[in-house]
């Protein structure tokens, strides 16, 4: 008896460490898409193996400078690169761990870029980081955004930036309190938030580079996090596998599939123009479920919401606690000059809620003429 309440007891705790990640949307091969018949992965692959695995799910188009590139098919109107997953504290550092089938590849060899006719877009590379992500930092917000192209690595050198900045549009930002988050991507702020939260955040751009061949992405160190945002970091190991499909989290350990890529001269089997992808991207950008959209829309309304209140309720209680701190004689103007700070935060902040109404009524006419289009080709 004593025996069969041990093994209950095992069961129990094991099930209870282990983290199941499911991915609320399809991560399958998308409608549209090339089909390839992938050679087997293992240690080493080449770029013929990338252009056939990724074909799988988008499209890849040439675009110059940069030759070939490839646009994912199965992501929504609304979707970044570096917010379907989560991140993960490993002896390599700051790991993304993608819930996209095909994650363990774009999000930890090259870069990403965003064109208005393409949308986001993958640029090969074959050095491998944890990510490839710039930080963020400051008293309550996190935030990351995917490296351009334009940004090289050296194990010599580190990143070399031409022009070191990046556009704000490319900046992901999340409370830190909720930076442990399984499902990430509920708890991250609409685009239009970086207007403000930009300012209240310090650049984090440095690898850590180990025996001149290995990336540790460190440049926010976990006990930074942990005081800010008052939450638990613990370390895993990375653990190596042979195969794409063995990818997950362990109780003490993040599986990643992680070969090296041999550069070749073979080009994709299906190259898209500019018009054929188009083509082929819209139905699937206007294939977003309406009720899916509006619930989406809603949580960020209300994420926006709510991080503008406790910013103007923090910038009161600094008001407070400086005219306190003042000498009487100049209280007033303290006051007068905090309160010009408040109600510059405040003009942002419409700005903001404006920005947010305005792209989600785009995105919502976007998959109205979508729902239109089904229904006028369906006859009804």
């Amino acid at each position: 008896m004593k025996r069969i309440i041990l093994v209950l007891s095992l069961i129990f705790l094991t099930a209870g460490c282990l983290v199941y990640l499911p991915y609320n949307q399809n991560q399958g091969q998308a409608p549209g898409a090339a089909t390839y018949e992938t050679p087997q992965a293992y240690g080493e692959v080449t770029m013929s193996y990338i252009y056939g695995y990724l074909g799988q799910f988008g499209f890849w188009v040439e675009y110059q400078p940069y030759g070939y590139v490839w646009v994912p098919s199965s992501v929504p109107i609304y979707w970044r690169p570096y917010t379907n997953g989560r991140w993960i504290w490993t002896d390599y550092g700051w790991t993304w761990y993608s819930y996209f089938e095909w994650g363990w590849l774009p999000f930890h060899y090259g870069r990403w870029s965003w064109n208005r006719d393409l949308g986001w877009f993958w640029v090969p590379d074959v050095v491998w980081a944890p990510a490839w992500v710039a930080w963020r930092i400051g008293d309550f917000y996190l935030g990351w955004a995917p490296l351009p192209p334009g940004v090289e690595f050296s194990f010599d050198f580190g990143l070399r930036w031409p022009v070191r900045g990046l556009p704000d549009s490319y900046w992901i930002f999340i409370e830190a309190r909720r930076f442990q988050e399984n499902n990430l991507s509920y708890w991250i702020l609409p685009p239009e938030r970086n207007l403000t939260i930009i300012n209240f955040t310090s650049l984090r751009d440095k690898f850590t580079i180990r025996n001149r061949r290995t990336i540790i992405d460190d440049a926010i160190r976990p006990e930074e996090i942990e005081r800010i945002g008052r939450i638990p970091i613990t370390m895993v190991k990375l653990k190596e596998v042979k195969q794409p499909t063995e990818t997950g989290v362990g109780i003490d350990n993040l599986r990643i599939y992680r070969p090296e890529i041999a550069r070749d001269k073979t080009t994709p089997k299906n190259i898209l123009n500019r018009d054929e992808l188009e083509q082929k991207l819209k139905p699937l950008r206007e294939a977003e479920k309406p009720e899916n959209l509006e619930e989406i829309h809603s949580r960020q309304k209300t994420l926006l919401e709510n991080t503008q209140k406790m910013e103007i309720e923090n910038l009161k209680k600094q008001v407070q606690e400086q005219v306190k701190a003042s000498p009487p004689e100049e209280r007033q103007k303290k006051l007068s000059e905090l309160q010009a700070k408040i109600e510059e935060l405040k003009k942002k902040h419409d700005l903001e809620k404006r920005q947010l109404v305005k792209r989600q009524s785009e995105e919502k006419q976007q998959v109205k003429r979508g729902q239109l289009k089904k229904k006028s080709d369906s006859g009804y």
